[in-house]
């Protein structure tokens, strides 16, 4: 049986709609129709912004995975996952492959005819690594549980 929609679950499906037609949109006009940009680079003590950038970033992203770890030791949250695994598993694998199949529309739109499939590949798969890493630790550390009582 199926069960009956409520004004919340319909302004949930708008909404969702709404987002999905409004992304692929400005997705398609941001990556078809920008005009080409000059590349600039400032330099900050003697380091490029993009490579200081990019390493702060790097520092961040290590930093909240030991932190997240630590936690997840103490914490040790599992009830999630041992009530419902498959659930679990499919909501790992939900949040990790769907924010990383950016890369590959991303792609798409910016392809100057000189794609690297392998390169490609491998940044789909660190990418989904990372947001599943990530998924698991929130999990395992306490979060998803305080914040979805």
């Amino acid at each position: 049986m199926v069960a009956k929609l409520t004004p919340t679950t319909k302004i949930f499906l708008l909404a969702l709609a709404a987002g999905l037609g409004l992304g692929i949109v400005l997705s398609f006009l941001f990556g078809r129709l920008a005009l080409p940009v000059k590349p600039f680079q400032f330099t900050l003590f003697g380091i490029g912004t993009g490579e200081l950038i990019a390493n702060v970033i790097l520092i961040a992203i290590i930093g909240a995975i030991v932190f997240l770890s630590y936690v997840s030791a103490i914490t040790q949250d599992t009830t999630f996952p041992t009530a419902h695994p498959w659930s679990f598993l499919v909501e790992t694998l939900f949040v990790a492959l769907v924010p990383a199949s950016v890369v590959y529309v991303i792609t798409d739109f910016r392809d100057n005819g000189k794609l690297d499939f392998s390169k490609l590949n491998k940044d789909f798969l660190l990418m989904a690594a990372k947001f599943g890493i990530f998924h698991l630790l929130f999990q395992f550390s306490g979060v998803y549980s305080y914040f979805f009582r």
